[in-house]
């Protein structure tokens, strides 16, 4: 008796944690199906406008296509490591943006090789201060962070704020959004290799979540196996 009440335990145990991690694993599903249907609902959208960035909702600009003219600040310009790029090891290239309003941006150029060894500089396209007009997709680093909460993070994702640690490297304030840059009027400036969109696919979360029901219903077969050895036991010694 006392290995069936202690058999009951653990397999209910057992079950309260499966069921937990099968609600965990649906919730990631259901976040990143979400983010992946507005990724693809609003990269089909007409661009926005500058002033429409701090008129409408985060959901309403996050990916869409947006035109800015400014000047890059080739002096303000961070390398981010662990990029690849079909299969190949570079880094990110970021350079600050500021816009002809005055409001400064930071912008994805794209990615760059790495260089033969780690004392070698990655070759990169210089920018020039000049005015030009740029193309970027709007990326918000709010939206993204609850695709990056999922199990497997989107790619470029390295964990933290980028605009934080961007900010905080060169010791400066931008907005609250930074832009892949896709195209420009000085085709100079164009990157070889542009940032990418997150990958539209919903994950393993689903899959998962099946597992964890599975394994739940295992306990309750582990609980039923001690159950039917304990009354076989019990039987013979009648």
């Amino acid at each position: 008796m006392k290995r069936i009440v202690g058999a009951s335990l653990l397999a209910l145990i057992l079950v309260a944690l499966c069921i937990q991690g099968a609600s965990w694993q649906f919730d990631r599903h259901e976040v990143r199906h979400a983010k992946n249907e507005l990724i693809r609902a609003n990269i089909a959208k007409a661009p926005v406008t500058e002033s429409d960035l701090s008129i409408l909702g985060l959901n309403e600009v996050a990916w869409r296509s947006i035109k800015l003219t400014g000047r890059f600040n080739p002096e303000s310009e961070i390398l981010v490591r662990n990029r690849y790029h079909e299969g190949k090891y570079g880094f990110g290239v970021i350079t600050l943006f500021e816009s002809s309003s005055g409001k400064r941006y930071w912008v994805d150029r794209g990615w760059v090789v790495a260089g033969k060894d780690a004392l070698t500089p990655p070759e990169i396209k210089p920018v020039s201060n000049e005015l030009i007009l740029i193309e970027g997709r709007v990326r918000v680093e709010d939206i993204e962070s609850q695709i990056a909460g999922t199990v497997f993070a989107v790619p470029g994702n390295d964990g933290g704020s980028k605009l934080t640690r961007w900010n905080n490297e060169k010791e400066i304030i931008t907005e609250p959004f930074y832009f892949d840059l896709i195209n420009s009027d000085n085709s100079t400036f164009i990157p070889d290799v542009p940032a990418i969109l997150p990958e539209l696919s919903d994950g393993p979360h689903l899959a998962y979540s099946v597992q964890w029901v599975l394994f739940a219903g295992l306990a309750f077969f582990g609980l039923y196996l001690v159950i039917r050895e304990e009354r076989k036991a019990h039987a013979e010694k009648l």
